[in-house]
Parts: structure tokens; sequence; C-alpha cells
């Protein structure tokens, strides 16, 4: 696949009509960067919305679900709150769009449903596609100490990610970067791709491009326990597991005495540092020092224990706490 703009994939040939021009356009999705999509869609061609699909969403932390009500209700769009996935695929039927724009959904859309729409479903991947295919698409780079992240636009197919690809944007990963900050990134350069792309999409006046099946690579979804930090690793590969898991996701975890100890923010300590891995081996103004397998350290910052949240020290008071992977392991367990 030829290397795509740094925001556009679209192309014309003499100012030909390459596809079908779009007239129906539904939205089919939830959370804050569903809303910013949405709300730039009615702003570049609000006679082409013809409704909002979304889910009751609000036992989510990032639910933004009464926006969207108040959202459809002030511009005038039909709001559909889908039960379930059957109930989402009967409201498009009804519906019967020309092209449907996904961002923050969670239910698979069948094959029949992909098919009935003339356009079909353009998404939002946060990956540069082929990359990053599958579950968790940017924590996984984060982890792997990417310095560059990115989305794609992508039509959907009954494969992994793996339709063409209408456009993308990408964003640099600075070295003091945690997950909330790349997603502020993305969120803004979203609407800015969209922005230069939409009218495009719907006036026919661009294809995508398909994408580069040699150069495809995987990432499996990512769960709450995944999250537990291995100590034996390098420095710099457990700060990038903690900067990568943090708010809004469920946070990276230890045990500290057999109790599970969640880390928001931290830093790295760059200078060498002999000691044990998970050893606690400074306590200071800045926050709690834990040697790590290369012997060097991470410092702690912003931790929780229980429902409790604040700085490092309020929580870890002795360099005699040890941190483990596994909820039995204490200094307190040891015979000397």
């Amino acid at each position: 696949m030829r290397p795509l703009p740094e925001t556009l994939a679209h192309q014309t040939l003499m100012g030909e009509t390459l596809l079908a021009t779009v007239n129906r356009v539904l939205f089919v999705g939830s959370k804050q960067l569903g809303l910013r999509v949405l709300q730039e869609m009615h702003s570049l061609s609000a006679e082409s919305l013809v409704g909002v699909l979304t889910i009751d969403d609000r036992n989510d932390t990032r639910s933004v679900f009464p926006d969207f009500h108040e959202f459809s209700s002030n511009k005038a769009l039909q709001l559909h709150v889908a039960k379930n996935r059957k109930d989402a695929e009967r409201i498009i039927e009804q519906l019967k769009p020309d092209l449907c724009l996904v961002v923050g959904w969670y239910w698979l859309i069948g094959p029949e449903a992909l098919t009935a729409v003339p356009s079909g479903f353009i998404g939002i991947h946060n990956s540069l596609l082929p990359k990053y295919r599958g579950g968790s698409p940017l924590i996984w780079p984060i982890i792997n100490g990417d310095k560059e992240v990115g989305f794609s636009f992508f039509s959907f197919t009954p494969g992994m990610d793996d339709g063409p690809i209408w456009a993308q944007g990408r964003v640099s990963v600075e070295d003091d970067d945690f997950i909330w900050d790349i997603l502020a990134k993305l969120e803004n350069k979203t609407i800015e791709v969209l922005r230069e792309n939409y009218m495009h999409i719907l006036k026919g006046t661009i294809t995508p491009v398909e994408q580069d099946h040699t150069r495809v690579t995987y990432c499996a979804q990512r769960f709450p326990y995944d999250g537990n930090i291995d100590w034996h690793k390098p420095a710099k590969d457990v700060y990038n597991f903690v900067r990568a898991q943090s708010d809004p996701y469920p946070g990276s975890f230890t045990y500290v005495d057999g109790q599970l100890l969640r880390i928001w923010k931290a830093r790295r300590f760059e200078e060498t540092y002999y000691g044990t891995p998970g050893q606690v081996a400074r306590l200071s103004d800045e926050g709690v020092y834990v040697i790590c397998g290369d012997h060097r350290a991470i410092i702690l910052q912003e931790v929780s224990l229980g429902d409790q949240r604040g700085k490092a020290g309020n929580f870890i008071k002795s360099i005699k706490s040890r941190m483990s992977s596994n909820i039995g392991d204490s200094l307190a367990n040891v015979k000397l």
C-alpha cells in the first residue's frame, strides 16, 4: 500500500466523481469522542443526518449519555437508544441510511446489516492500520514504547479491522505523556481529519485505500487483571505499562503486604539504583522509589489502596515494604 498522507487518503480523477453521493447518514456511537464527531457531522452537513443511534451506557464512567439527549433535542435529531445488537440492527434497517458513521460502538454489526447499507459503515480504529488490529489498540503501542500513535477511518468488513482506509491521523507520544494526554491529542486530531474528509465522502470524491495486509499486526483485548506489574522487567517497560493503563482505564496494579495497590501516576528515575525487584528503596517528597529488574527505579506518585486515592507516600510508609505480582508475597511471611 502506498504511504498515506498524514490526514488524507482521498483521491480524485480529473474532478470526476468516484463513488455514489451520500444523502442519508446515520451516526452510530457513544462516549465523548462520538459526541464530538456527531457535532462536527451536524456542523458540516446537518441536512444529511437522518438520526442518532446510541446505547444507554450510564453505568460507564466515560458515559456522556445525557449530552447525546441534549444535543439531539436541541438540533431536532431523532435519537434512538438500542437495547441490544438485534434492536440496533432493526433501527438501522428502519432508517435506511446510505452510510453509517460509527464511533464508540461495542456490539458487532452482522453481515446482513453491513451489506444492507449502500455505502456501508465507516468507523474509527485507534491505530495506524494495518498495525494493531484488534482489541485495546491504543494501550499496546504505549506499552511497547512507540513514539507515535494514530487512528484510521476505515470501512467495516466481516474481518477484523481489515477494511479499506479512508483517512488517517497521527500524533507524537512524548516521554511524559500518559494515556489521558494521548487520548486528548487523538480526539482533537480526529475532529480535524473528519473536517477535512467528511464532505468528500458525502460527495463521492474520495476513495478508500486498501490496507497492506503484509504489514499487519494484531493485539489482544486487555482486561483489568492484565494490569498486574512484573517488577522484574526494566524500569522503562514498567513505566510504559503504568502510563498505558492509567485514567480513564482501570489502572496497572501490584500487591503490597497482601493488598492491591493501583498506580495512576509515576515517573522514571534515570540513575542506577541497585536492589531487589519490587523493593521500596526510598521515601521522599517526590514519591516512593521502587526497584525494577534492570537496577533502575520508578517513582510512584499517585496510587489508590481500596477506595482511597492520593499520594503514594500516604499509603507506603516503610522501606521494608515490597511490591509483588502475587497477593501472598509479603516480608511478614518470610522466615529468616
